[in-house]
Parts: C-alpha cells; structure tokens; sequence
C-alpha cells in the first residue's frame, strides 16, 4: 500500500496544486461585480426633427393707377399697390406743396384702381367748392360722375345735395370707425341719414 501511494504521490501533487488554482480563481471572479453589458433596447431614442412647414403662397396685391393732381410736389399717374394708404401714395408723388390744404385729406384712405386724388390748395375749397373734382365710376351707365364714399373727403361729401360740413364729418366718422362701406344703402346707417337724404344722394354716390 505504502509502495502505492509513493507510486502517484507525484500526481496527487499535481491534483492537489490545480485544485488550489481553481478554488483560488472561483473565488477571485465571485468577488468582483458584474458589469452589466449595454442593453440596445434601453438605447436614447434620437428624435427625428418633423419636416418643416412650406410656408404658405402669399399672393401679391394687385396693381392699380391712380392719377395724383392739385398741390403735390411730382403729380401724374402712379402705380402702387390695391389698399396702399393715401399717404403712401402722396410720399409717392413727393409730398404735398407748402400750399396744400392737408387738412383736407384723409391720409388713411385706400386707394383703388383708376382713382384721382386732388389736393385743393388753401383757401380754395372755401371759395370755390364746386371746383373740387370727385372721382369718376367706370361702371356708371348713365357716365355721370360720381363720388366713391369709400374714398371721399369731408370736402367732397360736401358736394353732394343736401350735405353740409356736419354731416360730411359723420360720414368720415362712420367709415374710419366700421371701415369701408360695402353698398350705397349703407350710408342710411349713419345718424342723420334718412330714407329721403338717401333718395336724394343714391343718383350721385357708388362704393368701390
């Protein structure tokens, strides 16, 4: 038996020392903590930036001529903008004279196609009223001029039957504050302005 055991004490060595390894490297590895590998499920989602919106086509205003007389610096036909402001369209002409009666003008006014702008000089609206050119209607069938309320002055409203400065002035006042008029009838809206004023002032006014 002793002969045996001196026979394999050799590889009993060798067992004995790997078993020890082995033990030793088990131990070493439970030891250290696990590192977790990345998960692509958990992964940052990249957002993807939403295409833009194409702005919308903005159609250009429409073209129009107005011809521009009276007390303005460059007078003459002018092309500008559909509702441009008389002011736009008076710079546009230079400006007014030092003899323009600006108080006259109503600078807020929009203009439209084929509309004449007269800038009276001072002192002459109170000495010729009549004189004052209104703005002509292309469409009137009779081809009497008429006056475009949407544009008028207070001076211009004055020209008309039965209208003095007071209520010119109201039909100022109404337009600045509900806008241009939509119909000719519209005016019966305003204080003052009656059936039989209306019937008086129909032949002689149009809204464009």
């Amino acid at each position: 038996m002793q002969s045996l055991i001196e026979k394999y004490r050799t590889i009993l060595v060798i067992f004995a020392i790997c078993a020890f390894f082995l033990i030793g490297y088990i131990l070493k590895n439970a030891g250290e903590p696990s590192v977790e590998e990345p998960s692509f499920t958990a992964a940052a989602e990249v957002k993807v930036p939403e295409k833009p919106e194409e702005p919308e086509m903005v159609k250009s205003p429409e073209t129009v001529y107005v011809d521009v007389k009276g007390e303005v610096v460059n007078p003459g036909l002018y092309e500008v903008k559909q509702g441009d402001r008389l002011k736009f369209v008076i710079d546009r002409a230079g400006g007014f004279t030092n003899d323009a009666d600006k108080k006259l003008m109503n600078l807020a006014v929009k203009v439209t196609d084929e509309m004449m702008i007269y800038v009276p000089k001072v002192g002459e609206m109170e000495t010729a009223p009549q004189s004052l050119p209104a703005p002509v209607s292309q469409g009137a069938e009779s081809g009497e001029d008429k006056l475009n309320i949407n544009t008028a002055s207070q001076a211009e409203f004055e020209t008309l039957p039965g209208i003095g400065p007071s209520k010119a002035a109201t039909f100022i006042q109404y337009r600045e504050e509900h806008g241009p008029f939509n119909s000719i009838e519209e005016i019966t809206n305003i204080s003052g302005i009656g059936e039989k004023t209306f019937e008086k002032l129909k032949e002689h006014i149009f809204v464009q």
